[in-house]
């Protein structure tokens, strides 16, 4: 099983009298029930966690979880919708602080800085190639936009080779639908047999892959 660092209890509500809003409070019981949610699945696995494993190590009432969720695949696929946007906010971030980057450099510190974020972060890296994939059809939606994200992500990088002249042409978007569906399968081997601290290992042939499925000229 997968460890798990993401801390429930940052957003643990303060104790005695507060002035938060209803709704800051039911935000704050949303991600802690949400955390709480890929935490136990990362460990238990998506069929053997119940919603009962997920209100107790929330520490929320299973009254508070059905306000808030109609059932465990609606909590784990609105968990899985921050993981998403988590890892995408983390990866813009990281490459804005460079913005001199040459596009094969943009590829290499792109491909890089995804692998060190899900590796810091073992429960979004289960959530994101694992479960999903054991949660079947409820989850069908919700990673094919993940797909998506990331897909458009190399295009963009694409579209730059094209315009240095190092690209011919831009190749069919079923490429990049491959090339993100081949990262998400190595990512899944890794994390189930050698663990979220080899991710950056695969860094290499990350590169040297998307740099061929680019069609690139040149060194």
């Amino acid at each position: 099983m997968i460890s798990v660092v993401l801390p429930v209890d940052e957003a643990r509500l303060p104790r005695g009298p507060h002035r938060l809003t209803r709704e800051e409070v039911a935000g704050s019981q949303r991600w802690r029930i949400g955390v709480a949610a890929l935490q136990t699945v990362a460990e238990n696995g998506y069929h053997a966690t119940t919603v009962a494993d997920i209100v107790k190590r929330a520490k929320v009432s299973r009254r508070t979880f059905y306000e808030l969720f109609p059932s465990k695949d609606a909590c784990f696929i609105a968990a899985f919708e921050v993981c998403v946007d988590f890892v995408d906010a983390q990866l813009s971030s990281a490459l804005r602080s460079d913005t001199r980057l040459g596009w094969r450099d943009l590829v290499r510190q792109s491909l890089t800085s995804y692998l060190r974020i899900i590796a810091a972060e073992p429960a979004f890296a289960s959530a994101l190639h694992i479960e999903t994939i054991a949660a079947g059809p409820p989850l069908v939606a919700a990673r094919s936009r993940m797909l998506s994200v990331f897909a458009a992500r190399m295009r963009a990088v694409c579209e730059l080779a094209v315009a240095a002249g190092d690209v011919p042409g831009m190749p069919p978007d079923e490429v990049f639908d491959f090339m993100v569906g081949g990262i998400d399968e190595r990512v899944r081997y890794c994390l189930q047999h050698s663990g979220p601290e080899a991710l950056l290992d695969l860094e290499p042939l990350f590169y040297s892959a998307t740099i061929a499925l680019f069609g690139a000229t040149g060194s």
